[in-house]
């Protein structure tokens, strides 16, 4: 292959299973791009902010680590992936080499063309995030989004929380069936603890409930 080909940095390639979202439960090959600016307050991969920080690599050595996993699903997320040089050139090369794909986003930036199809995983945050909403919530990038069949993901602690989720449905007209809800949980018992509170917010407004099978498993461990 081309010595030109892009080049950017990685926190992690890893092969689990998918533990949130639509398609929880599947086995994924997890690629961790460096690198956010977003800055949310329960962020559990933080060693992904710093751009500089991670692995050096090269497109080519990045996908041929992701296809050496027997599995041909791949989880594109971060950090911010959207904001890594290494995104769009990695998504077309991952579908060139058969790879069905995901990518997990905070949808502050809109979806680029890449030429493949894509589910995209987009989790808006909420005020609880401690991000500015001027920053968190981006109507043309969230429109963006919806035009792609994206789902939706909030990370939710209260009814509070859940207020909020409802008032930007109805103001950027997202479909219920595609909006889950997530328990804010790092640790396994308090996962467990606020699950069910939320699950009955699924059942109130006819959202989906996604789980963390990972931290249920695994508890706060990083690669899994």
């Amino acid at each position: 292959m081309s010595s030109r080909a892009p080049a950017g940095r990685v926190a992690e390639v890893f092969y689990s299973i998918q533990g949130e979202g639509a398609t929880a439960g599947m086995p994924a090959v997890f690629v961790r791009l460096q690198g956010c600016s977003v800055g949310c307050a329960w962020c559990d991969t933080k060693y992904s902010w710093d751009p500089e920080a991670g692995r050096a690599v090269d497109l080519d050595a990045l996908v041929d680590e992701a296809a050496a996993f027997p599995c041909r699903r791949a989880v594109v997320t971060g950090g911010e992936p959207l904001e890594s040089s290494l995104f769009v050139p990695l998504l077309r090369s991952l579908g060139e080499r058969g790879f069905a794909i995901e990518v997990e986003t905070s949808g502050i930036l809109p979806p680029p063309r890449v030429g493949r199809a894509v589910q995209w995983n987009v989790s808006v945050k909420l005020a609880g995030s401690g991000v500015a909403e001027s920053r968190r919530i981006q109507p043309a990038s969230i429109r963006g989004f919806l035009a792609q069949d994206a789902w939706w993901k909030f990370v939710v602690t209260d009814d509070a929380d859940v207020a909020e989720v409802l008032k930007l449905a109805e103001r950027f007209a997202l479909p219920r069936a595609r909006i889950l809800l997530q328990p804010e949980a790092v640790r396994r018992e308090d996962l467990l603890e606020r699950s069910p509170g939320v699950v009955e917010a699924c059942k109130r407004h006819g959202f989906g409930f996604s789980p963390r099978l990972h931290v249920l498993l695994w508890g706060a461990r990083r690669g899994v």
